[in-house]
């Protein structure tokens, strides 16, 4: 078994038959992030935990197992979580300059402190359940980009985009491979010695992969990992971490997801509790789960989407005491049926055969539709009666208009006065004259402290709110939303159970660290995907797929929508797709 598909239940069942501890998994876990960090580059967290920490807490794991009092299933699992995520021993930057971001991975000079509370979410996997935290991850700032390249610059001059593992990872389990003992016959054997191999054996196979890698390529492998949830996607790809949250606002999790050959998913909005998230778009945000496997995913919702004592999210509507554990029995019901997804409605909506998608991509579409109508899914062409092909086209431009607008009144309150970083005045030149001392300080703060993305984005909303645009502009985009809300929500009520298109349209790009952004307008193009099932609320999951490109560098992925609240489906169609396209949650 390769050392990249470890899941949650593998590890579980390995803590439990005793045949590794949770401090040898920590330690791999922690190493393989630091090997991430200063021997690729990865550039995949924002802060590690101190391994003495970490191995105290695996201490506590390994004993609560030994005594039989385990806290769940990932009890002892290392997780992470994007930065703009509340968790109480770390800072919470957003990824951002103005709420003090200042890159330290081992925080040794961090400017923030730490924010002492933690996001429901964080509550839950890692004080209720035992998971263990491996650190904060990446992201573009404030959730907002779609490459993981809109990062602050560092106090070096230079930015960090987050790098795609995948490229590497086959050369890494090669030279693993070489390391460990030659009498670890079975996988079972040879993925636990792996997991216990020293950590300086760990590195230099590291080191091996990417020297490996650079001779048979001519060159560096500085893929995009998506966004704007890079970093999480990065760890989780890597095996640093075997679970991360990130946030979804408009493909966030789902695209990254697909770039880095995870499953992503997307919950219905307000499914999970959003208390502890710093704000981009409030009516999109929704916190996402990143994971090797279907599986995962379920086991990370079904925690997660149970309304607790403690719930402080006013839109947090969980399934209710009569559906406690909808995915994960979903998914078991596989095992135990011929044809799993009798009964079940696959639309294939022509309003999203777009001229620009690939021949290989629409190959995969078709590949996909098959093999869940091999497992006894009805396939239902959905016309564009049904779901309009101009409201699709619009979708991404409405999409923008709102979250700008939402972002402009979210970020306002990030003035160096009641939120965020002050900057220091008299270092600054520049400032108009005309200015006020207040309006001097609000200007250098915000100036020094947004990146040029987030910027552009509180620019763009500022004006599509003012009064001369409202009615032309903001007005517009709500109304197209709410059409293609009621088209989506109608469609999967009355004639399918999901709809099945593709995740993205393209393989990542290389990203430049000339500290140069690429073009906006490529950027944009890759949420065109995405941002229907944002608009309207709905849960749709990234599932990765082998592609139909020989020696393709990335898999191919698919996307699954459905009705709010019915994770159940898709998860349970996401789960014969995983295990019948020959991806299993990676390359």
């Amino acid at each position: 078994m390769s050392r990249s598909q470890l899941t949650i239940q593998q590890a579980a069942r390995l803590l439990d038959a005793g045949l590794i501890s949770c401090k040898q998994l920590v330690a791999y876990c922690r190493t393989l992030a630091v090997a991430g960090e200063e021997i690729w580059g990865l550039h995949a967290y924002n802060t590690l935990v101190d391994l003495d920490q970490m191995l105290d807490q695996a201490g506590e794991s390994d004993r609560r197992r030994h005594y039989g009092e385990t806290m769940s299933i990932l009890d002892g699992i290392p997780m992470s979580f994007k930065s703009n995520i509340a968790v109480r021993t770390e800072p919470l930057t957003a990824g951002s300059r103005i709420l003090g971001y200042h890159h330290d991975i081992n925080k040794a000079s961090m400017i923030a402190p730490p924010v002492g509370y933690d996001a429901d979410t964080v509550k839950i996997l890692l004080r209720d359940k035992g998971g263990i935290l491996m650190g904060t991850t990446s992201l573009d700032e404030f959730g907002m980009g779609s490459l993981g390249t809109n990062t602050a610059v560092g106090v070096d001059g230079k930015a960090r985009p987050t790098k795609n593992p995948l490229p590497l990872l086959s050369f890494l389990d090669e030279m693993l491979a070489n390391a460990i003992p030659k009498d670890a016959s079975s996988a079972e054997e040879q993925l636990v010695a792996t997991l216990q191999l020293p950590s300086d054996v760990i590195l230099q196979c590291h080191q091996n992969a990417l020297q490996l890698y650079e001779q048979s390529h001519m060159g560096g492998f500085a893929f995009s990992a998506g966004g704007s949830s890079s970093g999480s996607a990065a760890s989780v790809a890597h095996g640093s971490a075997l679970l991360s949250l990130g946030t979804d606002t408009g493909g966030s999790v789902r695209l990254p997801a697909a770039w880095c050959g995870l499953v992503g998913l997307k919950p219905s909005y307000g499914l999970l509790s959003r208390h502890g998230i710093v704000s981009y778009a409030s009516s999109f945000d929704t916190v996402g789960i990143l994971a090797r496997s279907v599986d995962c995913a379920c086991i990370a919702l079904d925690v997660l989407a149970q309304r607790g004592e403690y719930s402080r999210d006013s839109t947090f509507s969980s399934y209710g005491p009569n559906n406690t554990s909808s995915s994960q029995v979903a998914v078991a019901e596989l095992s135990t049926s011929n044809n799993p997804l009798n009964g079940v409605k696959v639309g294939i909506p022509e309003a999203f055969s777009i001229r620009e998608c690939p021949s290989d991509i629409s190959e995969n579409w078709s590949k996909a539709a098959q093999i869940l109508e091999d497992y006894g899914a009805e396939i239902v062409q959905v016309s564009a009666e049904s779901i309009s092909p101009g409201l699709i086209q619009k979708a991404l431009a409405a999409y923008y208009v709102l979250v700008s607008a939402e972002a402009s009144s979210n970020l306002s309150r990030y003035d160096g006065f009641r939120y965020g970083v002050k900057a220091n005045t008299t270092a600054t030149t520049d400032l108009n004259k005309d200015y006020t001392p207040l309006e001097q300080q609000y200007a250098s703060t915000r100036s020094e402290g947004f990146g040029k993305e987030v910027a552009r984005r509180i620019l763009c909303g500022t004006y599509v709110l003012s009064s001369d645009q409202f009615h032309t502009h903001y007005e517009a985009a709500a109304t197209l939303r709410a059409c293609l809300a009621e088209e989506l929500h109608s469609t999967l009520k009355e004639r399918v159970d999901l709809l099945l298109i593709p995740t993205v349209l393209s393989p990542p790009p290389h990203i430049e660290y000339s500290g140069t952004s690429m073009d906006s307008t490529v950027m944009f193009a890759n949420d065109i995907m995405t941002t229907p099932p944002s608009l309207a609320g709905l849960p749709s999951v990234s599932v990765p797929m082998t592609s139909t490109v020989e020696d393709a560098k990335f898999p191919s992925s698919m996307q699954l929508i459905g009705g709010r609240l019915r994770e159940d489906v898709i998860l349970k169609a996401a789960h014969v797709l995983l295990k019948q396209s020959g991806s299993y949650g990676g390359p």
